[in-house]
């Protein structure tokens, strides 16, 4: 049996209230009608009565045509704002509507297209980087991830949407990091571990907060660098061996180039021999801060002996061995508290010490003096060195702490006199680099800046901490590095035109 739904028609109140008028206009009609049949006759009542009705209907009609011809002038103005002002009848009106509708359905229709196209390119895009990237909405609902992501946390692309607790289960620091980012807006996680498929992965994160809707969302983008570290360390452990292996021949061809310079030979000879023994030595000492490096890049903390000692003794040995390689540098004026103590290993700040004394008097004049100050800061031990030669180009200042970097030649090779101050054998261009990881090693930085024409300023830092709160325990047998002697003068390792960052 067919249930016969209720139809109900709604009249609107406007249409309603010119109805109620109409009606009591009709009765208002009939009664001037019927008074005016008893009074006069019935054939003038029903004229009457029907020319109030026509009057009525007119009147009913244009009321009913102003109220519903303005809201559609307004909509056909809005929708086509050129036909604005211009009087079109209601039929008219309902066809450039009905146009101006279809014009606005075509434009959406291909503003959907692009938007569907251009959403497919940005997804292809995602998916295709190889770094992966997530975007989570706060507190922990993961809004998108691209494929690289769940291949590296070996999850199914499926329809159920883990949470980000779920989706970093094997990675918990980047937890952290979403933490962070909600609170500070950026976050970074330099380096943390993961296993996968029995493999330690190496990975760094960062992440920065956005907005979604009314709530805050974080995007992480994830690096694996796993190949990256092998390759270093393959590099490191590449140069410590080949320095290794190199060290023995050099030595004996130093050794034989003396002993052809001591022979009873020819004075063409003797140069050919001094040249020799000159390259050799170079050599010597590139291997020997290539070894020096590769120690303090692999765990220093293993090896390092710190004790406590004065510095301002090791600092002039510092400045004696210098003064006997450089012979023509001008003064090297040492400001440096008599009773200062400092804890940390005597051998590597000297090596420290006089790599950035060299490097200052490589490229300052014989007459140009060298300024050399130490002060105690807070918990902090800072040596300055301050040279006065003609200063490091803004391009340059950011890598000369790099192993092997060379800044211009010019300022390498001639100070602001003009006059060469190269070492004896040449520089090996790692002094700086071994300056660097001399301080990481003791907890400290090291920087410089620089004016140009007028010198630079080299600062390293490093914490003044007891005995008791040394990363290395002073009693554990293990040779500390010896300090400069005066048999082997440690060369001008860094060169600041040569030097890395």
């Amino acid at each position: 049996m067919k249930t016969i739904k209720a139809f109900s028609v709604h009249f609107p109140a406007s249409a309603r209230r010119s109805l109620y008028w109409g009606v009591l206009g009709l009765i208002c009609s009939g009664l001037i009608a019927f008074f005016i049949a008893n009074i006069y006759s019935i054939p003038l009542a029903l004229i009457v009565f029907l020319v109030l009705g026509i009057l009525l209907l007119t009147a009913l009609t244009m009321h009913l045509n102003v109220l519903y011809q303005e809201p559609l002038v307004a909509l056909a103005s809005k929708l086509a704002p050129q036909s604005a002002g211009r009087a079109l009848d209601i039929a008219d009106q309902f066809a450039q509507i009905e146009q101006n509708l279809s014009l606005i359905a075509e434009n959406l229709n291909a503003r959907s297209r692009e938007v569907s196209e251009l959403a497919e390119r940005l997804q292809s895009i995602f998916d295709a980087t190889e770094e992966a990237i997530i975007a989570i909405r706060a507190p922990n609902e993961l809004l998108a991830a691209n494929m690289a992501a769940y291949r590296l946390f070996e999850l199914p692309k499926s329809a159920v949407v883990p949470t980000a607790e779920s989706f970093f289960f094997k990675a918990p620091p980047i937890i952290g990091i979403i933490e962070t980012c909600l609170k500070e807006g950026h976050a970074f996680l330099d380096q943390f571990s993961m296993l996968k498929d029995n493999h330690e992965l190496i990975l760094t994160a960062k992440g920065r907060r956005f907005r979604v809707g009314d709530t805050d969302g974080v995007v992480i983008v994830i690096n694996d660098i796993t190949s990256l570290k092998k390759m270093e360390l393959l590099k490191k452990n590449f140069v410590a061996n080949v320095s290794h292996e190199l060290r023995t021949p050099v030595q004996i061809i130093k050794g034989y180039a003396e002993l052809l310079d001591g022979a009873e030979i020819d004075e063409e000879c003797h140069s050919w021999a001094r040249v020799i023994g000159h390259q050799a030595a170079r050599m010597e000492r590139i291997v020997a801060d290539l070894l020096m490096l590769a120690k303090l890049e692999q765990d220093p903390a293993s090896w390092i002996v710190k004790e406590r000692f004065p510095l301002r003794s090791v600092l002039a040995e510092a400045v004696r061995t210098l003064r006997l390689q450089y012979v023509d540098s001008g003064a090297i004026e040492l400001d440096c508290p008599q009773n200062l103590k400092v804890y940390a290993n005597p051998g590597l700040i000297e090596q420290a010490a006089f790599n950035l004394m060299a490097n200052a008097v490589q490229h300052s004049g014989s007459h140009e003096k060298i300024l050399v100050s130490v002060s105690q800061e807070d918990h902090d031990v800072v040596l300055r060195v301050r040279d006065f030669g003609a200063g490091i180009a803004p391009k340059d200042l950011a890598h000369i702490f790099e192993r092997f970097y060379r800044a211009d030649r010019v300022r390498s090779s001639v100070s602001g006199s003009g006059i060469s101050h190269s070492p004896p054998s040449g520089s090996s261009g790692l002094g700086l680099a071994i300056v660097k990881h001399i301080a990481l090693a003791h907890g400290g930085t090291v920087r410089a800046e620089s004016w140009a024409g007028e010198g630079s300023l080299f600062e390293f830092r490093f914490p003044n901490v007891t005995e008791n709160a040394g990363a290395v325990d002073p009693s554990r047998e293990l040779p500390s590095v010896p300090p400069a002697s005066s048999e082997q003068a440690p060369t001008p390792n860094r060169d600041m035109s040569t030097e890395a960052p």
